[in-house]
């Protein structure tokens, strides 16, 4: 069972028994209202401008990874880090360019800068315990911030994904 299956298991459970959106819908529909507005504010849903205009540095970076590990960006301090020789591995698996694999990325990266500091987000700031806990477990905060960023992503540039990496996505 991959990560995506645990989760979506994991939310028909919560689902099924009445207690309420699951993680995923209300990171879902956070991250969607968020991307929305970022676009009309500053009327592009081009990544690369967004990303200038809200203040945040993108940087490039050769890094190859680490036997097999694929790190494709990451967001610290209003700095993105694209892992250009990594985003191929991401573009052959999706079936798409490795420029349209650098806007994913970005985006994902971007979602966690707009999603920063939002209550629903980041609700109180964990212990160092609980954050490598839910990096190793994959739940909690964590795995909250992740799946917005993943929908704030699919919001900006899932209409320029083919409907066969799309579906991988969801």
């Amino acid at each position: 069972m991959s990560f995506g299956d645990a989760l979506r298991a994991q939310d028909e459970t919560r689902r099924a028994t009445g207690i309420g959106p699951t993680d995923d819908e209300r990171a879902k529909t956070l991250a969607e209202a968020t991307a929305r507005e970022l676009r009309t504010t500053y009327g592009t849903d081009d990544v690369s401008e967004l990303a200038a205009a809200v203040g945040v540095t993108v940087r490039h970076s050769e890094w190859d990874g680490v036997d097999g590990l694929y790190l494709f960006g990451t967001y610290a301090d209003s700095v993105i880090t694209l892992y250009d020789s990594q985003l191929p591995h991401l573009a052959e698996r999706l079936g798409i360019t490795a420029s349209l694999a650098a806007d994913l990325v970005l985006a994902h990266e971007l979602g966690h800068h707009a999603l920063d500091g939002h209550e629903e987000a980041t609700p109180g700031r964990p212990t160092l315990r609980q954050r490598l806990l839910s990096w190793v477990a994959g739940s909690g905060h964590r795995a909250f911030e992740e799946r917005a960023a993943h929908w704030f992503a699919l919001e900006l540039v899932g209409d320029k994904l083919p409907k066969d990496a799309r579906a991988v996505l969801r």
